[in-house]
Order: C-alpha cells, then sequence, then structure tokens
C-alpha cells in the first residue's frame, strides 16, 4: 500500500514500511550549438550546476560562458533556473531572467549557447526524513526533509561533511546535531571560525605551536586539531580560509597528522571534520580562491539547507518555536495576519533575521510589522507609501528581485551611517556574519569604513 501527496511540481509518495520520497519528473537538459552541441545530461538532483568550470555538473566549452553560468533548483513548484551572476546573461524561451520556472520544455541560451530542457517519461526518487526536526534545526518542507534524511544518514558516520547554505540558515546547528548523532557525541566538539581569525596566527591556531615558534610564542600550545581530538571539528565560514593556507589543511586531512608550527614531529590526530560556508566554492575554485582539491576532500557529502524564502511555509512553526524559547512568560501569540506578512518577506538574513522579528514582536506586539523590515523607523504609513508600484508587464522573479535589491541597497546605506565604524559589531547586531555584510557592501559600492 502507498499513497502520494501531490504538491505542484513534485509529489511525496507515502509507503508504509520505507520512509516518504519526494517524487519529481525525469529531466534532461540538451546542447544543441557550439563545440559542446549533442552533449546531454540527465537531471537526477536536486540542485544542478551549468557553466564553463570543471566543478559544473554540465560543463560547456564556450567563452561566452561564465564559470558558474546559472543552477537548476528543484522547488516545489518545479525547477527554478537562478542566472548567478554570469556575465553574458541567461534567457529562457527568449527573456532574458535573473530567476525563471521552466515548463516542460523550455529553450535556454547561456551566452551564446543553446540549450534545451524538457522531461522525460519516468520519476527521480529523493528519500525524505519522517521527522520534521534534526537535533534542534527545525522543518517539515520537502526541502528541509531530504536535507534531513541526508543528516540522519551521515551523522552516525565518521564520514566529513560539508555543510553549505546562506547565512542564517542553521548551518552550524546542523553541524552540532551530527555530531550528537554520532558514537563521538560525548568527545570535543569544537569549532574554527576561518572568516574570524587573524591570517597570520591561523596556521598557529589549526595546528599548535612550541615555544619560541615565533616572536611572543612564550609557551607551547596546543591548536584546535589537538582540542579535538576523538570527537569533531567544524570549519565554520571555510570559503574564508586563505589559500595559501589551504594546502597544509588538505595534507593534515589526508595524513591524519599536524606538525605543530616550529616542530618538526608530526602528531596523529583522529577528528570528524566538518565544514560550513554560505560561499559558493565552486565558483571561488574558478575564482582562484579555493583549491579544488581541497573542495573534493570536504564534499564528500554536501548537504544544502534552503533558504527560508523558498519554504515560507515554515515561518508559522518557525514562530511558535521562538516564541516558546524565550525565557520570559507572557509572550503573546502572533496573530494570523501578522505571520501572513511575514510569509511574504523574502528574509535576507534566513532564520536568524527571522528570530530578531520575533523579538521585536515579543516586545512591542502593537507594532505595525510593516515597519520591522524599515532601518530608519518609518511609520507605516510612510511605509505604505513608498511601496513598489506593481507592474504586471515585468515577470514577478524579476519584480521582486528588484524590489530587494532597493530594500538591500537603502537598508545597507542607513546602516554603515550609523554603526558603519565597526563592521563586525553592525553586522552582529542586524543578524549577518561579518562575511555577508562585507559582500553586500560590494555588491552595492557602499564604504565599509
Amino acid at each position: 500500500m502507498s499513497k502520494s501527496q501531490s504538491v505542484q511540481g513534485t509529489r511525496i509518495l507515502h509507503r508504509e514500511k520505507d520512509a516518504p520520497t519526494l517524487c519529481f519528473q525525469r529531466s534532461q537538459l540538451t546542447v544543441l550549438n557550439g563545440a559542446s552541441a549533442g552533449k546531454a545530461f540527465a537531471i537526477e538532483g536536486t540542485t544542478i550546476t551549468v557553466g564553463k568550470a570543471s566543478t559544473s555538473h554540465l560543463v560547456l566549452a564556450d567563452d561566452t560562458v561564465s564559470a558558474q553560468h546559472f543552477e537548476l533548483r528543484l522547488l516545489e513548484s518545479g525547477y527554478l533556473l537562478v542566472d548567478v551572476g554570469s556575465t553574458n546573461g541567461t534567457t529562457v524561451n527568449g527573456l532574458q531572467v535573473r530567476e525563471a520556472y521552466l515548463g516542460h520544455r523550455s529553450e535556454i541560451a547561456a551566452g551564446e549557447t543553446r540549450l534545451v530542457f524538457e522531461s522525460l517519461e519516468g520519476e527521480v526518487e529523493v528519500p525524505l526524513s519522517r521527522r520534521t526536526n534534526f537535533g534542534d534545526l527545525l522543518g517539515h518542507s520537502p526541502s528541509m526533509r531530504a536535507a534531513f534524511a541526508m543528516l540522519e544518514r551521515v551523522g552516525p558516520t565518521d564520514t566529513t561533511l560539508l555543510i553549505t547554505g546562506e547565512s542564517g540558515t542553521g548551518k552550524e546547528l546542523a553541524a552540532r546535531a551530527a555530531h550528537l548523532s554520532s558514537p563521538r557525541k560525548d568527545a570535543p566538539y569544537v569549532t574554527f571560525d576561518c572568516g574570524a581569525t587573524t591570517p597570520t596566527l591561523i596556521e598557529s591556531q589549526l595546528f599548535g605551536h612550541v615555544r619560541g615558534a615565533f616572536t611572543g610564542a612564550t609557551e607551547t600550545r596546543t591548536g584546535v586539531f589537538e582540542e579535538a581530538n576523538g570527537g569533531t571539528l567544524v570549519f565554520d565560514e571555510l570559503g574564508e580560509l586563505p589559500i595559501e593556507l589551504q594546502p597544509k589543511l588538505l595534507r593534515a586531512l589526508e595524513n591524519r597528522t599536524i606538525t605543530r608550527v616550529g616542530d618538526n614531529t608530526p602528531r596523529p590526530i583522529d577528528v570528524r571534520v566538518i565544514g560550513c560556508t554560505n560561499r559558493n566554492l565552486r565558483h571561488d575554485i574558478t575564482e582562484g580562491r579555493f583549491r579544488e582539491d581541497l573542495y573534493f576532500r570536504f564534499a564528500v557529502i554536501h548537504v544544502n539547507l534552503p533558504p527560508l524564502r523558498e519554504r515560507p511555509e515554515e515561518i508559522p512553526r518557525l514562530v511558535r518555536k521562538l516564541l516558546s524559547n524565550r525565557a520570559s512568560g507572557g509572550t503573546p501569540s502572533m496573530p494570523e495576519t501578522t505571520l501572513a506578512f511575514l510569509q511574504l518577506h523574502s528574509w535576507p538574513g534566513n532564520v536568524r533575521e527571522l528570530r530578531n522579528a520575533v523579538e521585536r514582536f515579543a516586545i512591542m506586539p502593537d507594532l505595525d510589522p510593516s515597519i520591522w523590515f524599515q532601518p530608519d523607523g518609518a511609520s507605516s504609513d510612510a511605509s505604505a507609501a513608498s511601496q513598489p508600484t506593481i507592474d504586471l508587464d515585468t515577470g514577478f522573479h524579476e519584480a521582486k528581485r528588484e524590489f530587494v535589491e532597493r530594500f538591500e541597497r537603502r537598508y545597507l546605506s542607513q546602516l554603515v551611517e550609523d554603526r558603519g565604524a565597526n563592521a563586525s559589531e553592525a553586522a552582529r547586531s542586524v543578524g549577518l556574519s561579518r562575511q555577508s555584510y562585507y559582500r553586500l557592501l560590494s555588491k552595492y559600492g557602499l564604504d565599509r569604513d
């Protein structure tokens, strides 16, 4: 006996004994012209990358194609094509797009290369967890339950794990839950933030040093590898690790030994390694910022946590959980109208930003939620007056992108003006990582100093 639950472009199949699965129609990308003409790629995953870089799932031999040109992401409504900042743009059925859902047959142009996306007979199944949480991570959407299913399988092993996702999606929670589900749960759990360490001290902090190894080394100290020995070592913000140090890290992972700075004696290590990053490491490889061999050493198993904007149906449950976690009693429940408003927000800061919004509500429940996202404290009337004009000749995703970019530029400008003196403090005060803050400043040409 089995039954299926339809979810627009996908469906969830429930069986009596086996775990549920996310079913989606088999599809294929075929190259129509150029040096890669005739090349076909069967789509059987939830995220597919296309570009000329060797790390792309579908590699195109065309200099007008960017290293990472576009992605196909499986959402509940089907496959969403997302241009990931290509130089020459992407078109779908003749229209240039940043994002677009694909039909059963869609013609795509990346640079001068033309491709066709088409549905095929049959279905592909992705296992889903029966649970709607993994440790402290919550999620009942198919995309989160697919991530949970992967984490449940890999968590109890010693396998190296790469967890990716935008800032605020819960990567550290996933890493900790993986540790707690493993035989190493009672052993040390150590996190090393690759983006918050002085570059000249990273090697010492990783591997330790002996007395006199460098100026200021007045005593011998162990590094995080030795501190985590027998347990789990998490490399947070892995993409921020300096390129010159990456070969030494790779060698330590391959040989399972480390050598303290200033010493010549290799020391064996026994750690389970997990990497977390909000960066697109495949793109960083093509830009020369990350080593391909180190990427593949971490990405033995790759789990991506979807952004909150792709699973707005989870917001009511997350809000209830966040309200219940507050230490103070008497916190009111959030009205349905407010929850509906939150589900329309794009959440660039993901669950971390949602936590801030819930905190504001708990303190000021009568405040109009439309001004929660106004950095200058504008009134609700002013907020309503500033809403964008709806132009139905513009595609939904393009209009949404333009609105979000206007919001981001305004928000960051105000943030720089009010709190720009200390970048780390400014980012932390609004729920952004320092790296995300710098990238947004760079994106909009704002001064970080």
